[in-house]
Formats: C-alpha cells, structure tokens, sequence
C-alpha cells in the first residue's frame, strides 16, 4: 500500500499522465492483490455525494444557457479598475456559490478581452481567485467540498449541510475580495488583452517550404519575407536545427519551417505567398471565422501534438497560432505538445459548431458563440428552480441529490437541454477518478498506512498539540493541491486527516474542514485548479505573476480558514 501511495504521488507530481490513468491503475491493482474486495470497489462509484456532483454539473449546462451570466458579464466591467474589480469578485464569488465556476470564469473572459483599452491582465488572475473563494461559500459550491462529503458518507458519518461551509468561507470570502481589491491587482502586470499589436505579438505561425518553391535559393529579404505587415520572421527550422535569429541574407532551403510571430488576423498574407504551405492544409479554414480557444484540463489532447491528435478531422479545424502564458516556444507548432491552458487559434470550418466534443476539450474565449442562449422568461424559470430546489435541499425537506435529479428531469421533459447535450457533458473521468481515490482512501485506512501517516503528521506538527496537528493537515493539503491538483489533494490527505483525529480522541470536522479549504487554497500556480489555468496564457501571466498576486491571497485566506474553522466546528 505504501508503494502504491508513493506511485500515485509521484505519478500526479513528475508525469504527464492523467488522473484518470493514475487512479484507474492504482485501484485496479488494490482490487487484483486482494486489497480491496470487489463489494467496497463497486460501491465507491455510486457513492451518494459523487451522484449529487455529477448531476449538479449535468445541471450547470441549463444554467450556463441562461442570460444571466452574459447579461452580468457586460455590467460588471465598467467604471475604475478598483470599482471593477470589486464588482467581478463579488458577481464571479456569488455565482461560483452554486454554479460551476469553470462556467462562470469561461462566461466572464470573453466581455473582459473586449473591453477597449482595459487593462484585462490585472482582472482575470482575480477573476479566477474569487471564483474559488466563491465556491467555498456551499456545499456545492465546488466539486471539491462534494468530495470531501463523499469521503465522510464513506466513513459512516454526519454529512456537511448546505450552509455548513458559509460562515468560514465568507468571512475568507470578504477579506480576501478586499485583498485583492487594494493588493493583488496592483502587483499584477498591464497587459491589454485586445487584440493589439504588443498583444499578438506572443502568437506563433509557421509553414513549410513546399517542394520546388519559387523560395527555395534565394535569402530572406529577396523573398520579401522582412516585408509582411504584422508578422515577423522569427525562427527557420532545419531538420533539429533552429536558426534564430533569422538574418536578411539566410537562404531558404527545401522543406524548411519559418516560424512567424504576429496577428493571427494577418495569417492570410501567408495563403498568398507561393511555395508555402501548411502542415495542415487549412487554406480552405482561413476564410471562415477565426476562434480563439483556451485548451481545458479536461482535453484528450494534452500531451499530443496537434498532428498526432488528427486535429482537422477531429474538430474541422485547424491550428493557426498558439500561446502558452508569456513563454517563448520553441521549435515551431508541429513539435509543440499541447497542455492544458494553452491558449489557440483556430480556423474553423463550417461544421466546427456542431461538433460534440468542444465543451470538453475547450473553452472558447473569442471568435464564436457555440451555444444558444434561453430567452428571458425561460431563463428566470430555470434560475428560480435550481434555487427552488436548492432551498428545499438546504432545509431538508429532501435530499440534494433527489432534488436535483428531478429537476434535471423536468429540464430534459421541457426541451431545455437535450440528451445528447448530457451525454457529451457527462463527466465520466471525475467519476472514474473520484471512485478510484476512494477505493485508495479505504485502502489506506484498512491497511493501517493512514495511521501511519497520521502518526508521522503529529510527530512534526504534534508538539503544538492539537491544533499544531490540525494546522499541519491543512498545511499538507494546501502543498499537494499546488503539486497534483485540488481533488486529487482531498482524495490524498482525507484518510490521513481522519487517522490524525483518531489518534488525538477528538471530533474530526475541524479537520475535515481543513482537508476542504486546504484543497482550495490553490493560488500560487496555474496547475493547481482548473480556472487558474484558463486564464493562464489569455492574460499572457508568468508563474510569477501568480506569486505575487497570490501570496497575499493565501495568507489572507490561510489565516482565517485556519483561525475560524475551530470556533464553528470545535475540536
């Protein structure tokens, strides 16, 4: 069990595989060894909190069709960047309460990057923050509080309520929306996120030199390739080799790559060139719509090249250009593997839209609209159900998952959304994942590692008795979550949490509690929640724009989790 332990961590923090893999290995070799029977196996993905999430996100597709968040987007950038900022927090942070705050992060980005002349680098990272804060509000607020419940519904215990999660986190919530009022957004960069000459100046295009290319044999500036209004000749791969920078008088040779910085607007001025030619050849795309795209977390593109992915056919689209934070990339696109918040350009074709698979490789950020919106009225009936439901839910007239499977029915019956709209959405791989780091936490607690475990918590934090331990739960948490994500950090420190309680003979919520904020506390980094990475390459941030906006925010956070936690659940 140790070594499987080991393996998982490791496998999460220094490989490219994906959490699904991870887990689904892990488990199935606990199950073949004999460690977990096949009854514990299979119960773990029926658990009741795992079906609450699973239809609260089939859910969140009728409400990311309402007018409501688009209707917001727009009036809460205007007005001083303070006044702005405080009115995102609060919209996004309220919102991400009950809605998915991928949906709401993803709503919000597009009116941000159109705002003329705004400085929109010093509103997503915070976009982003405050949706986090905002999903610590409810229990549903994010997958990763449900989580933490479907643990406590495994070990026989109390769930949390709806409201248990409020009181701390919205005390977390009003000061750190402060924080980043009056702190984080003066320490972040100014970048315009319009498409304005210095902003596009991060995108990357290349083509090949055909065979028998009017090009090949004469230099750079013969070609006229010095010439091109808005892009700029960067880089000439040869075979391994890259030539950069590119001088005038460097002679073009058969099936070189030029690499070309500049406005994917202006990728048209390459079409007409003679003798160069796309690795996909997308000259029948250009003239349709370009679409700007941010790849998800969730993609079964990350670690593919867009050539070993058969993008065209996949998407009917093609890569144009790419941008991957404030980076420099190296090589040109064909050799570029792709990772999750790497921010595209596409030429698209005619069917692009109707294909099925968009929503769970991308977030689009420009250029098109895949989704039709509900009118007004239908919008404030689907907005006061889901509040209905929540309401009944919340009182406990009956249970969350009852209420929002039958409104999800009623949803489907009304036409709101379709079947196949569900199908696509389906979250298979967090089922898959959170079951299998559920079958892992019952093998860590029966095979005695989450005593072990805990007793090593409580030797390094236990000197400061209890509350030394509980502060090292939270500690521990917040490091995984920053490494191998935020559910996976939850699924890891749980059933070393319990084990620590245990030992101490006191109530275990407090570090329950601790297990949940630590797991969100994720502010440092791009890797550690999905939204963070979204707004990663849009607002061209660097890892240390994310240290030093989000310092503040987590010692913010940190200290009053930390500090409020014990008096509403006492030890």
């Amino acid at each position: 069990m140790i070594i499987s332990l080991a393996g998982v961590i490791g496998a999460l923090i220094f490989s490219r595989l994906r959490p699904l893999i991870i887990f689904s290995v892990v488990v199935t070799f606990l199950y073949v060894t004999g460690v977990i029977p096949f009854e514990e196996l299979s119960i773990n993905y029926v658990n009741s909190s795992l079906l609450t999430l699973v239809v609260l996100l089939l859910l969140s597709l009728v409400l990311e069709k309402t007018v409501l968040l688009s209707y917001m987007a727009r009036q809460v950038v205007q007005g001083g960047l303070k006044s702005i900022l405080f009115r995102l927090g609060l919209f996004s942070g309220i919102t991400s309460a009950f809605l998915n705050n991928t949906a709401v992060v993803a709503a919000l980005m597009g009116p941000l990057r159109k705002q003329s002349g705004m400085l929109g680098s010093k509103l997503l990272l915070p976009l982003s923050y405050a949706s986090i804060l905002g999903g610590m509000l409810t229990l549903i607020g994010t997958s990763t509080n449900l989580i933490v419940n479907s643990f406590i519904d495994q070990a026989g215990m109390q769930s949390f309520g709806f409201l248990d999660f409020t009181v701390v986190g919205g005390v977390a919530f009003v000061i750190c929306l402060l924080v980043l009022v009056f702190v984080s957004g003066r320490l972040l960069p100014s970048h315009p996120l319009q498409n304005s000459d210095a902003d596009v100046s991060e995108y990357f295009l290349e083509r090949i030199v055909s065979i028998g290319s009017p090009l090949i044999g004469r230099s750079v500036a013969e070609n006229g390739l010095r010439n091109l209004e808005k892009l700029y000749l960067v880089d000439v791969i040869r075979e391994d080799a890259v030539i950069s920078p590119v001088g005038p008088e460097e002679v073009i040779k058969e099936r070189d790559i030029l690499v070309f910085s500049g406005d994917p607007g202006a990728v048209f001025l390459l079409e007409e060139i003679e003798g160069l030619e796309s690795q996909e050849n997308h000259q029948d795309l250009i003239r349709h719509n370009l679409v700007e795209v941010v790849v998800s977390p969730s993609s079964i593109l990350l670690g593919r090249t867009v050539k070993e992915s058969d993008f065209r056919s996949r998407f009917d689209a093609a890569v144009v250009a790419v941008r991957r934070g404030e980076s420099r990339i190296e090589g040109g696109l064909g050799r570029l593997e792709l990772r999750a918040g790497d921010e595209l350009v596409l030429a698209i074709g005619p069917d692009f839209k109707a294909r099925d698979n968009l929503a769970r490789n991308f977030v689009i950020v420009g250029g098109v609209e895949n989704r039709t919106l509900l009118g007004l009225w239908p919008s404030v009936g689907v907005i006061g159900g889901f509040l209905t439901a929540i309401g009944l839910a919340a009182v406990g007239v009956v249970s969350f998952f009852k209420a929002l499977l039958v409104l999800l029915v009623l949803f489907v019956a009304l036409k709101l959304v379709t079947l196949d709209e569900l199908r696509r959405r389906f979250p298979f791989e967090l089922v898959l994942v959170i079951g299998g780091a559920l079958g892992l936490a019952h093998a860590m607690v029966s095979t005695g590692v989450a005593a072990d475990i805990a007793s090593l918590v409580n030797g390094v934090f236990g000197s400061f008795g209890v509350y030394g331990a509980y502060i090292g739960v939270f500690v521990v948490t917040w490091l995984l979550t920053e490494l191998v994500t935020n559910n996976a950090a939850a699924a890891l420190v749980f059933p070393i949490a319990l084990s620590v309680a245990q030992q101490w003979g006191v109530s275990p919520y407090p570090f329950f509690m601790a297990v949940a904020f630590g797991a969100s506390a994720s502010f440092l980094s791009p890797y550690g929640y999905q939204t963070n990475l979204m707004v990663f390459s849009v607002g061209r941030y660097s890892i240390r724009d994310y240290l030093r906006a989000g310092a503040p925010v987590l010692v913010a956070y940190s200290v009053t989790a930390v500090l409020m936690i014990p008096v509403v659940f006492p030890f």
